[in-house]
């Protein structure tokens, strides 16, 4: 099998080479992973601009040696959001779709909190990088055409129309605008004047947003839930992702005794339909903004408490994308943290401001009233980011992919493959895997090659050949003086170590 490993003292995994390898110049430089990190999540704003960015949102988890941190930036919808003219609607991309860029305020919390080293340093590989040009990549040239029917009405035509690969790409305005966040601080995307240019810009697309919205915006540091198998401890985000639906399915793995099936086995996967029905129907129906749940989430964790629950909860339905997101993982030698940014669909609204890309995470609201996730002014939508951290002992491991809806169903995929069927990590993210799409509501199984496909009433069955379903997972591992880095052959990412 061919792998993407990388085995050092520290490294990077990430989505795109040029960000992994400013990473490692980052830290061949003397900083630390979270100046690293920073680096590199500018330079996929720029590279990657299709799936996560300066308009977007981002979270964080990690290890620093044996205590867990946690950051969350996501945004708000803004004051003037029409929920009832979102209901109606039920618009996918254009102005109604935005909400509160979050991405830039968690740079300010690492910066403020870990950094060493100045933020003009960090930043300048990405401003240089949108100044000067790069060579398109396969992933944005994909995202380029498959968005032009549908986002050609927009300003996204202006910056990102028609991208082909190999093609040099500049964004004079991005530059400029990570110019002025290098220069005044984080905090000038909110509170200075590229905020009241962003304000400018999406009023001009027909956004009811103030300067109030993004003053008001923050990054918070969230205690993650965790459950704990053995002696292992899993650790992921809280609402208002669905971290805590990857908890509850690998709660379901041992609860449910499906860890005792062969990995080819066509009955193992056949089982896996109603944890997974169950677990989605209570991430719909019960999850969502902080501030709108009423149930303590980290006494959900374990899947035995989600059955009862959801016995007489009817599905509301999701709206969710595969195509939404950038993910790496990054370590020093001491810490190790996942870093997880995204816009939503590729491209998010089809609305650019300061040459970014803006989200459309609006659309992850419920489209119907009285739910945590019902549409409200100033309300965070259910996120589908979310990263897994492992505790395993002497080993660390960070898991994070792109997969939007799929996510907590490839993290499961993943846990499984390297703690139950006993893969290396590396093998693991490239091991044939299934899953199922919209399972709480019209499910669809989607099965690899070579795995033995089950006979399911009621369930419509595709066949994708291996290493052709959506959604690519990495996975970084600490522990017993090495880092290991593996990157899913489904993406055109790549892994780097040193030392």
């Amino acid at each position: 099998m061919v792998v993407k490993l990388a085995v050092g003292h520290k490294g990077v995994v990430s989505d795109h080479q040029l960000a992994t390898l400013v990473g490692i110049k980052v830290l061949e430089m003397g900083g630390n992973a979270f100046d690293a990190a920073i680096a590199i999540s500018a330079v996929l704003s720029v590279v990657q601009p299709h799936a996560g960015g300066l308009g977007g949102d981002a979270f964080l988890l990690g290890f620093i040696g044996d205590e867990v941190i946690a950051y969350a930036s996501s945004g708000r919808s803004p004051r003037g959001f029409d929920a009832d003219e979102f209901m109606r609607a039920k618009p996918t991309r254009g102005p109604l779709t935005v909400t509160i860029p979050g991405l830039v305020a968690l740079w300010g919390d690492l910066y403020d909190n870990y950094a060493t080293m100045p933020l003009e340093v960090l930043l300048e590989p990405a401003i240089k990088l949108a100044y000067n040009g790069f060579k398109v990549g396969w992933s944005l040239a994909q995202a380029s055409a498959a968005s032009e029917q549908e986002l050609i009405g927009y300003k996204w035509s202006s910056y990102f129309k028609g991208l082909k690969l190999g093609e040099v790409h500049r964004n004079i305005d991005a530059a400029r605008t990570l110019r002025a966040i290098a220069t005044r601080g984080c905090s000038e995307l909110y509170y200075g004047d590229l905020a009241e240019k962003l304000v400018v810009e999406l009023v001009e697309q027909g956004v009811n947003v103030g300067l109030d919205d993004l003053m008001e915006h923050e990054s918070h540091e969230v205690k993650p839930l965790k459950l704990e198998v053995g002696n292992i401890a899993l650790y992921e985000l809280p609402p208002n992702t669905q971290g805590l639906t990857t908890l509850q399915l690998i709660s379901a793995l041992y609860e449910l005794d499906l860890y005792k099936y062969d990995f080819k086995s066509p009955e193992r996967i056949a089982l896996w339909i109603e944890p997974t029905r169950n677990t989605y129907l209570f991430r719909d129906n019960y999850l969502g903004d902080p501030d709108y749940v009423v149930l303590d989430p980290q006494s959900y964790v374990k899947y035995s408490s989600v059955k009862s629950v959801v016995a007489q909860t009817n599905s509301v339905g999701s709206s969710k994308s595969t195509g939404d997101t950038t993910f790496f993982i990054v370590s020093d030698g001491h810490a190790i943290v996942g870093f997880i940014q995204s816009l939503f669909y590729w491209f998010g609204s089809g609305l650019v401001a300061a040459g970014f890309p803006i989200q459309n995470r609006a659309v992850g609201f419920a489209k119907k009233p009285g739910l945590p996730n019902s549409p409200a002014p100033r309300k965070q939508p259910l996120h589908t980011l979310s990263i897994l951290g492992v505790d395993a002992g002497e080993d660390k491991y960070v898991v994070g992919c792109v997969g939007g809806d799929l996510r907590p169903q490839l993290h499961l995929r993943v846990f499984e493959n390297i703690f139950v069927y006993g893969l290396h990590p590396a093998k693991a993210v490239n091991a044939p895997r299934f899953f199922y799409v919209n399972p709480s509501t019209t499910p669809e199984l989607v099965v690899e090659e070579p795995l033995n496909q089950p006979q399911l009433e009621g369930v419509v069955t595709r066949r994708a050949a291996y290493l052709e379903s959506p959604g690519h997972v990495h996975v970084g591992v600490i522990g017993r003086g090495r880092v290991e880095f593996s990157c899913d052959v489904r993406n055109e990412g790549i892994a780097q170590a040193v030392g």
